[in-house]
């Protein structure tokens, strides 16, 4: 378990709903390996493919959907067409509720992140940064104050 840096791929009208503050928590059909603390880099899936926000883990909550659904929607920031549709055939959930949104100014795109990474891939699920690579060098470089 880690409370370091990770990154993860969000659409972007996902992405729009947590800089309106309309969601304070991600979804996943399962439940990564982080701790209370961890700072997560959102990239925005294309067409954006940028580094645009930061926001720390405050807990990873797992359940059944229904479970997640009833005690956390208000955080959720999905409709329950949305959540429904993604959670489909799934017999777990995973709420990861976060909190200090801040935003990469000026975002960060695909393309820089590679001249400094050049194998850097947008994770399907999450990477963890380590400390002093160049990605998370470049993240921490563009946080708004």
């Amino acid at each position: 378990m880690s409370n370091g840096d990770i990154v993860i791929s969000v659409k972007s009208k996902f992405v729009e709903r947590i800089l309106a503050g309309e969601k304070a928590a991600e979804l996943r059909r399962r439940a990564p390996r982080i701790n209370p603390g961890c700072r997560i880099w959102i990239y925005t899936t294309a067409p954006e493919a940028t580094v645009m926000l930061r926001v720390t883990v405050d807990r990873v909550v797992t359940g059944s959907p229904t479970e997640i659904w009833s005690k956390h929607r208000n955080a959720l920031g999905v409709s329950i067409d949305e959540f429904e549709t993604y959670f489909a055939d799934a017999d777990s959930a995973c709420a990861i509720l976060f909190s200090g949104v801040q935003e990469v100014i000026p975002v960060v795109p695909l393309s820089e992140i590679r001249k400094r990474a050049r194998f850097f891939q947008p994770p399907q699920f999450f990477k963890r940064l380590h400390e002093g690579s160049p990605e998370l060098k470049l993240f921490r470089s563009r946080l708004a104050n």
